[in-house]
């Protein structure tokens, strides 16, 4: 599917539709979708994703995410070190430490649950478990979080997150009722329906290379003030 789609098409539908990667069920027909087929085709579509096209999708997500954070007073950004094919906010990052942010990263704890550790650098960043660059240092408290930006195999346009299946995320978010939490991902993985658990914790935007959907307006966020292409 070409990335060039056309963003009134994407703006129209909040979301891909469901059957577009070949997964091959949908809620809307009453057939139960299986987390598992989701997650590995749209994984393996995500990891297959050329070089030349990832870096151009990265490029326009981050500057959607950047007009947005630049409509807020600075405060505390949790972001993530991108592994394997995750979407890289390394530019979003650096202009955030730019114009005053304090950035936060996950950190996993022994306890199986992450933290939120602030680094001013990417130089602060080792490798933790499962190999991801984490920061030292104490935790911030969950409650200071300003907006949290989580990675996932999809979205939908109701926020449901489908995650890696460790459930870091759905334990860590109930403790930041006071934050913007956004999902990152590709347009192709933010899809119109996913299944859900009663313990998933949705999020309440998702950031793609075409801009920053409302979960709750429904619609992208104007970032002139309002939000646009409304679903009805």
């Amino acid at each position: 599917m070409e990335w060039r789609r056309s963003r009134r098409m994407i703006r129209r539908m909040g979301g891909v539709a469901t059957e577009s990667l070949g997964v091959g069920v949908r809620t809307r027909g009453g057939i139960r979708m299986d987390k598992g087929a989701w997650r590995r085709r749209l994984l393996q579509w995500r990891d297959d994703l050329g070089a030349r096209d990832r870096e151009k999708r990265e490029a326009a997500l981050a500057a959607w995410a950047t007009r947005w954070l630049g409509g807020m007073p600075p405060g505390i950004l949790m972001a993530y070190a991108a592994i394997r094919s995750e979407v890289n906010l390394k530019s979003v990052v650096e202009w955030a430490w730019n114009h005053g942010w304090t950035v936060a990263f996950p950190r996993v704890e022994e306890s199986h649950r992450i933290s939120a550790v602030a680094a001013d650098s990417w130089e602060a960043l080792s490798p933790g478990a499962f190999g991801i660059p984490e920061p030292t240092g104490p935790a911030l408290s969950p409650g200071d979080l300003d907006v949290i930006v989580v990675p996932g195999a999809a979205f939908d346009r109701l926020g449901r997150r489908l995650g890696y299946g460790q459930g870091f995320y759905d334990r860590f978010l109930p403790q930041v009722p006071q934050a913007k939490v956004v999902g990152a991902a590709f347009a192709e993985q933010w899809v119109d329906a996913l299944p859900a658990d009663p313990h998933d914790v949705p999020v309440q935007y998702v950031l793609t290379e075409y801009g920053v959907w409302s979960v709750q307006d429904r619609g992208f966020v104007d970032l002139g003030g309002g939000t646009t292409g409304e679903r009805g």
